[in-house]
């Protein structure tokens, strides 16, 4: 675990950076110097994005973090025709996409023209947004395959988000119009895959080539029927967590898809670690399996559990503390999603207390359970999403959220436990939780001293040097242990070489 817990920490610093300048763009300045349409535009092409990058890939990405050790193992570098065929693959996939949404254009005018007609005028930047995201997302998970995470979140997750700032104040400043943000906005993908793609050249590891190999033509059903089934399944699972948007797009337009893009955004902050994690597990994960290390495979399931769980339970708590807080920083409107971010927020803690359950049966040979528990998310999702939206507004999107997640992931859980005999839990799973929720409590106490930005520092310092504290003298994790001992080692042999 020593790997993934060093570049990972190393990758949520970037991300963290990131979030906090996305938190800028998005608590501050879209709710401030842009409409409720126009920012809610932002955020349904965003949605967009992420939903078709699955089928426009083919799950691709997933299939390289699952095949890759086998073409390292048998292939020379320059006779690795995986990223050849996964390129092929990817760019008929765009053109599908293209073609859909011109043979469903009418169905597209007719739902959303109502109530979001600003979505309807500007659907052409869809294109080029998606041709980025879904190309970045390709050469993101090779990035992986090869333990190369830092690049690609630090392109993903702070320079998008810078370039986004600074494109937000050329529009804020009056120096462009908001059809030219919009071109820039929908360029931001492809900007970063321009990098990435330089990155990994440098770097002596991007080839192509479409002569096929031995082992392309050995595996290559295998392959095929992975990508397809998990295609299917990697849909479902984003469906279920972004669908909410398009629906209340559609019935209550743009405006509120905005106010739930705030709350969506908290809840994501409460998800980096779990991405950063991922990133550097699955491609170690995937060779365990190769190897038959059950032993690893064991380790990285409880300690990316409880690593992911303290993190979620730790951010989720400092937002929930300080959140009316966060909202009078805003205009008042968007406080209407408050009680979205509270069930989102248990739902993200729901999928990362259970571990990387996600990336170890993806990589298993059941790899076909990913698409049947996918099925059973969106079975739930949809239906839900619609009706509780209908009958309880935007709070609705986060009972289906919480609701969906508690049955997607308590049975994978018994699936894993039933076939391979895992389980991601110990009596520090209970540790952290009883202490998170006592500390709050206790922080609670403490009074709001009437400043928005005063009183979230102060309640999330209480509650940062509490928590942690708690979690390190009941030595919840053996990582987050070893880590805060080697930090203060580090800081005072500094301080001691000074002196």
């Amino acid at each position: 675990m020593g790997v993934v817990k060093h570049q990972s920490l190393r990758s949520s610093v970037l991300i963290y950076l990131g979030f906090a300048i996305g938190g800028i763009n998005t608590l501050l300045l879209f709710p401030i110097f842009f409409s409720g349409d126009q920012f809610g535009l932002t955020r349904i092409i965003g949605d967009i994005g992420v939903i078709v990058v699955p089928f426009c890939t083919f799950s691709t990405g997933l299939m390289i973090n699952r095949f890759y050790p086998y073409y390292a193992y048998h292939l020379e570098e320059k006779k690795n025709d995986l990223m050849g065929w996964v390129a092929i693959a990817t760019l008929a996939g765009l053109a599908l996409f293209f073609i859909g949404t011109v043979v469903f254009k009418d169905l597209i005018v007719r739902k959303y023209v109502t109530k979001s007609p600003l979505l309807i005028e500007y659907f052409y930047f869809v294109y080029p947004f998606v041709t980025g995201i879904v190309l970045f997302s390709v050469f993101e998970s090779y990035s992986w395959s090869r333990h190369e995470t830092v690049v690609p979140n630090f392109l993903k997750e702070l320079l998008i988000r810078i370039m986004t700032s600074a494109i937000i104040g050329l529009y804020v400043l009056k120096m462009i119009s908001f059809i030219v943000f919009m071109w820039l906005f929908s360029l931001l993908y492809i900007i970063a895959l321009l990098l990435l793609l330089f990155y990994l050249w440098r770097k002596d590891l991007l080839y192509f080539t479409v002569k096929m190999s031995s082992v392309t033509s050995r595996l290559y059903k295998r392959m095929m029927i992975y990508a397809f089934s998990l295609t299917s399944a990697t849909i479902f699972n984003l469906l279920s967590q972004n669908i909410g948007a398009l629906i209340i797009a559609s019935i209550g337009g743009l405006d509120e898809a905005a106010y739930m893009t705030i709350a969506t955004y908290m809840a994501q902050l409460i998800q980096v670690p779990q991405r950063s994690i991922s990133a550097i597990a699955t491609p170690i994960i995937a060779q365990s399996w190769k190897d038959k290390n059950m032993v690893k495979i064991d380790e990285i399931y409880k300690k990316s559990s409880i690593l992911q769980l303290v993190a979620a339970l730790f951010i989720f708590w400092e937002i929930w503390l300080n959140i009316d807080d966060i909202y009078r920083i805003m205009p008042s409107a968007y406080s209407s999603a408050k009680y979205l971010v509270f069930f989102m927020g248990i739902a993200k803690i729901i999928d990362m207390g259970t571990g990387v359950n996600q990336q170890l049966l993806a990589t298993s040979r059941y790899w076909r359970f990913d698409l049947t528990s996918a099925t059973v998310l969106v079975i739930l999702s949809i239906p839900l999403n619609y009706f509780l939206i209908k009958k309880y507004g935007m709070v609705g999107s986060g009972y289906s959220l919480m609701i969906s997640q508690f049955v997607f992931n308590g049975i994978r859980l018994l699936f894993i436990r039933k076939r391979f005999g895992l389980q991601p839990f110990s009596i520090n799973t209970l540790k952290a939780l009883a202490a998170s929720v006592a500390i709050y409590y206790v922080c609670r106490l403490l009074p709001s001293t009437g400043h928005p930005f005063i009183s979230i520092v102060i309640h999330g310092l209480l509650y940062l040097v509490l928590f942690g504290g708690a979690i390190l003298l009941m030595q919840v994790s053996e990582d987050i242990n070893h880590t805060a001992a080697a930090t203060v080692r580090k800081i005072g042999n500094k301080v001691f070489k000074r002196n």
